[in-house]
């Protein structure tokens, strides 16, 4: 039994260190993102990312530091690394919920964000509408939920003026008044599509392999408790 929880613990721990190379390349991905599209969001937004990066090294070393601790079967060790894994595993179903609560406050906060962005197109900051520009080109997209949103920043108001990263080809004048026109007009000159909606779309499958890894990440957890302390149990009989 007790060759058999060691050698459970070990699999189990492999498993996590792998987890944590898994996390480290998602989220290197969500930071690599930022130069396409970064100039798009405020500020600080993807501090988050570079939170679950972290996460994904501590989860990593410790994948690899209870592989060791399971060949040694020590039983303070043992119980430590259970306490360490459970805290951890409290922690991420508090995130979990907290993300779920919150997802409508989070979508809310980094449009307003993005709205402030925005509103500096066209103004004194020449590096931020070059940025604006090239990402709205990369992603083919046009203000945060539509075309139509430019008529509320401050270089579209009154005009009906797109920013020239909006046009589907870059022609003189190609930007102008195109705000107030129907969609069946502006998407002949125009990306229509909102930019929000084409990140999110842009990010969804590295979203969803995410919250697979953290799903699973859980479940191994759950076991890796389950085996550290039945092995620290035995190494506790035949001490």
């Amino acid at each position: 039994m007790g060759f058999f929880s060691r050698f459970a613990l070990f699999v189990l721990n492999f498993l996590v260190f792998g987890v944590g190379v898994a996390t480290v390349v998602l989220a290197s991905i969500f930071i690599s993102k930022n130069g396409e599209y970064g100039s798009l969001l405020a500020k600080g937004t993807f501090t988050l990312p570079i939170c679950i990066l972290i996460a994904g090294l501590c989860i990593l070393l410790l994948g690899f530091f209870g592989c060791c601790g399971a060949l040694k079967e020590n039983s303070c060790m043992l119980y430590t690394y259970s306490a360490i894994v459970m805290v951890l595993f409290i922690a991420e179903v508090v995130l979990g919920i907290l993300i779920f609560v919150y997802t409508d406050e989070a979508e809310e906060i980094l449009t307003k964000g993005m709205e402030g962005v925005f509103n500096d197109y066209g103004q004194q900051d020449e590096a931020l509408t070059k940025s604006l520009d090239l990402a709205q080109q990369e992603l083919h997209c046009c203000g945060i939920h539509g075309y139509q949103d430019w008529k509320n920043f401050t270089y579209g108001e009154g005009t009906g003026n797109v920013a020239m990263g909006c046009c589907l080809k870059q022609t003189d004048n190609c930007n102008q008044g195109v705000a107030d026109k129907p969609v069946s007009e502006a998407e002949e000159v125009i990306y229509t599509q909102g930019c929000y909606q084409a990140i999110k779309d842009d990010l969804q499958s590295v979203v969803v392999a995410l919250g697979v890894t953290t799903l699973i990440l859980g479940l191994v957890q759950l076991a890796s408790i389950s085996c550290a302390c039945g092995l620290a149990k035995n190494s506790r009989q035949y001490a």
